[in-house]
């Protein structure tokens, strides 16, 4: 959390947008870190979750929505965060692709560093018929592979690493103008 805090410090947003909020974990446990979100939205499709943030976090926006069906064509975000997400979709372009269009400038994405977070998870003695592979990962990467992913929809900035996670930062490469 430090390292990404860190990160978000350096981008300086205005804007931010946080998709697969969750329970609003990620913007609590940064904000205590001083992360600079400034306006902050953050939108998942679970309903209970959305109302857990809600009532356990003030000073963000959070929202029950489908990233596909959310309106804001006429809205972007100097910073759009997927933290712990994109390893959980089956198909993860189409998202990304979708992040970058909501960007005006900066992605910040993390994913489990592959095979250390299956190796820490056996440490743990967790998930061990599965070698130590989360039930819910569909896609594992390591920094170069994720890197390489990114680099199809924006331009890889720089790739941190903090054990067990990856932490990208990336620039819409062709940043949409900020409206109201």
């Amino acid at each position: 959390m430090d390292a990404v805090a860190a990160e978000i410090a350096k981008i300086q947003p205005t804007t931010t947008l946080e998709f697969g909020c969750g329970e609003g974990y990620f913007f609590r446990h940064l904000s205590e870190r001083g992360a600079p979100f400034g306006h902050f939205v953050g939108i998942d499709l679970r309903d209970d979750a959305i109302a857990h943030a809600n009532a356990e976090t003030s000073g963000a926006n959070f929202r029950c929505v489908d990233l596909f069906e959310w309106p804001p064509t006429d809205r972007f975000f100097d910073l759009v965060i997927a933290a712990e997400v994109l390893e959980h979709l089956p198909d993860p372009a189409p998202y990304l692709e979708r992040l970058v269009q909501l960007s005006a400038d900066r992605l910040l994405l993390t994913v489990p560093h592959e095979p250390w977070f299956m190796l820490s998870n056996l440490l743990r003695v967790r998930d061990i018929l599965r070698f130590g592979d989360h039930p819910e990962h569909v896609n594992h990467w390591t920094p170069k592979s994720f890197s390489c992913f990114v680099s199809r929809f924006a331009s890889v900035e720089r790739v941190v690493t903090r054990f067990p996670f990856v932490i990208l930062v990336a620039r819409a490469r062709q940043p949409n103008k900020v409206s109201g």
